[in-house]
């Protein structure tokens, strides 16, 4: 089966239980800004955020999950920060404001750290390290420790896996990658 036209990300939508809680929490903690709300065809209330003066929304706020629902259908929603000292930042805060069971790990080509919303949707909060390392990769992560720990740490445990490369030659490879599957998609066009 052919692929699509060149598609980009845009944006995602989560069913709420209580959207006005839900959207305090990612105005608070993320600066998402409600760039409309309304009520949708069926009666749901729906709340578009964005972090963007681009973008429409980036964010979509739902009504309509149930309260009692026994399985959560979202795995994770992963939001990328600038640096460790961000990503400190962030687990700072979060500590400060009484979220409890966060858990830092080290995947080698990142460092992330893993929370929950208030309605137990899986978040992760991660910056890119300088080296790549094939995945699933999971190490210790302290974001106690000083950046030259972590950094040290990190290019330690990536060097002793094979596969180990920088950045920037896996994506180099990977670009290389997906250029030429565009050029064999064009050639069955």
């Amino acid at each position: 089966m052919p692929i699509l036209p060149p598609t980009r990300f845009e944006h995602f939508g989560v069913n709420a239980i209580d959207i006005e809680k839900l959207e305090a929490f990612y105005v608070s903690f993320f600066g998402f800004l409600p760039s409309d709300r309304g009520v949708r065809f069926n009666g749901q209330k729906i709340v578009f955020l964005t972090k963007s003066g681009e973008d429409h929304h980036q964010f979509v706020l739902i009504e309509g999950r149930p309260a009692d629902a026994i399985y959560n259908p979202i795995n994770q929603i992963s939001f990328g920060v600038q640096s460790l000292d961000d990503l400190r930042l962030c687990f700072r805060r979060l500590s400060e404001s009484g979220i409890e069971d966060m858990l830092q790990i080290d995947h080698g080509n990142a460092w992330s750290l893993y929370l929950k919303d208030p309605e137990g949707n899986p978040l992760e909060l991660f910056v890119d390290s300088p080296w790549y390392t094939p995945q699933p990769c999971r190490g210790e992560l302290d974001l106690m420790q000083t950046n030259e720990e972590i950094l040290a740490k990190t290019e330690a445990l990536c060097r002793s896996l094979p596969g180990f490369a920088t950045q920037e030659q896996w994506r180099e490879g990977m670009r290389s990658r997906l250029a030429s599957a565009a050029q064999a998609d064009a050639h069955h066009v």
